[in-house]
């Protein structure tokens, strides 16, 4: 295992928002963090970057670079962002753009990253398990009691009636530890927004203070590695909330999520049993998806919006956003779906912000005994990846975007795949 500083220089952009902020500060450093697991010649690499999301030009530089340091096949290589909104200039959307030079170096340190674990691969015991957390983590879409769906309707507004579903309060845990027992790192899987900072620092948001405190408690030479879960409509804020204190200090409140999430991973970690023998399996194919398009009622609202409403407006911006999805019309797009088995432990990639649903559908339906979800995973296709009710009810994520207009169905492809990936693994991790 191993972890490379890629904090970029101050006054680069940082993607997250609607709005090109300049990075000002730094209030923890951001990271490349690497796994490398090989078993009787069979060999998988994860690297998780403190990033909001990973082009897909980037994952290839890096399968590349690993392809020629190591033994590792290139497409064993599983590449994935922690989501974090305070963070490096990775993405280019239609009012900021990614810094190439930055991506560049970011696709050398991953990779790097993950030669210098493989470099530096011992004797190890592996195991799993998991905890339960479900007072960090809240549906972010909720039914009005008018009837409609907004999402994120604001703190203790007395026209919320419920939410719209459910959370994942599962605590996926992976413990590593060398051949004598001493921690050499921790994987945490959890399904919520890495979205608390906020502001014009850099942040690694709460899996940053999460590993934090796991290297207190096992030593420095832990390496901790989170995946995030499928969290497209899940958040931190507990909209029901009455507190008059809650939520005042927003910038240190992924303090106090990350050692709530800590707590729960070392009670977790302290009862997983290791083992020195597990068959590593994985299966990776690509879906063809494809775009939606907006009605001419859609376009014409969106014109009326960009001619009447001032330039700051929300909905003018929704506006442009949807014109520019209809001027690059219709079409495909090609995802990968990536699943790495590493004995009863199967971790699924998915290369957007899955609705929460999609990930408890998959883990209900695997074969494995834990099966962790890891979003945003080998690049990004399409932003969020809703259901099909969510087209109906509205809110935010399912609008029509330059960046986010993939079919209905797309959530169903992904689901049945990956289980077809997982079932035909496990039946090759039995032989």
């Amino acid at each position: 295992m191993s972890e490379l500083d890629i904090t970029p220089p101050l006054d680069s952009s940082m993607p997250g928002y609607f709005i090109d902020r300049k990075s000002t500060g730094v209030i923890d450093r951001l990271y490349a963090k690497a796994l490398v697991v090989e078993q009787d010649g069979s060999t998988v690499a994860f690297v998780v970057l403190d990033t909001v999301l990973v082009p897909r030009e980037v994952v290839e530089s890096i399968r590349e670079r690993v392809g020629q340091q190591t033994d590792i096949p290139s497409k064993r290589v599983m590449v994935s962002a922690t989501h974090t909104h305070t963070g490096p200039p990775v993405s280019t959307t239609t009012f900021l753009k990614a810094d190439e030079a930055y991506l560049q170096w970011l696709a050398i340190r991953a990779a790097d990253a993950i030669t210098l674990a493989y470099r530096s691969r011992r004797a190890a015991r592996i195991g799993f398990g998991a905890g339960y957390e479900a007072d960090i983590a809240f549906h972010r879409r909720f039914f009005m009691k008018d009837g409609t769906l907004l999402t994120n309707p604001g703190l203790r507004n007395p026209n919320v009636d419920r939410p719209a579903g459910p959370i994942d309060p599962q605590v996926g845990v992976v413990r590593i530890d060398d051949a004598d027992g001493r921690p050499m790192g921790v994987v945490t899987n959890y399904a919520v927004h890495t979205d608390t900072v906020g502001g014009t620092e850099y942040c690694a948001d709460f899996p940053g203070e999460l590993s934090v405190v796991l290297k207190k408690a096992l030593g420095e030479q832990t390496v901790s590695l989170f995946m995030m879960g499928a969290s497209g409509n899940i958040n931190h804020w507990d909209v029901f909330d009455g507190r008059p204190e809650a939520y005042t200090d927003q910038s240190r409140h992924y303090l106090k999520m990350g050692r709530i999430l800590a707590g729960e991973v070392l009670k977790t970690r302290e009862k997983i049993r290791t083992s020195d023998e597990a068959k590593v399996v994985e299966r990776s194919s690509i879906v063809t998806l494809r775009y939606r398009q907006p009605t001419q009622e859609q376009i014409e609202t969106a014109h009326a919006n960009l001619a009447n409403l001032p330039e700051d407006h929300v909905e003018r911006k929704f506006a442009g956003e949807l014109l520019e999805a209809a001027r690059r019309g219709e079409g495909t797009t090609e995802a990968e779906i990536q699943t790495i088995a590493v004995g009863d432990l199967a971790i699924v990639g998915l290369p957007a912000e899955m609705f929460v649903e999609f990930g408890l559908q998959i883990k209900e339906d695997s074969p494995y005994g834990l099966t962790l979800i890891n979003e945003l995973c080998n690049g990004i296709v399409g932003t969020y990846v809703c259901t099909r009710e969510s087209y109906r009810l509205g809110g935010y994520e399912p609008r029509i975007t330059a960046s986010n207009r993939l079919q209905e169905e797309t959530g169903d492809l992904f689901v049945e795949r990956a289980l077809h990936q997982l079932d035909e693994m496990k039946a090759e991790g039995e032989c």
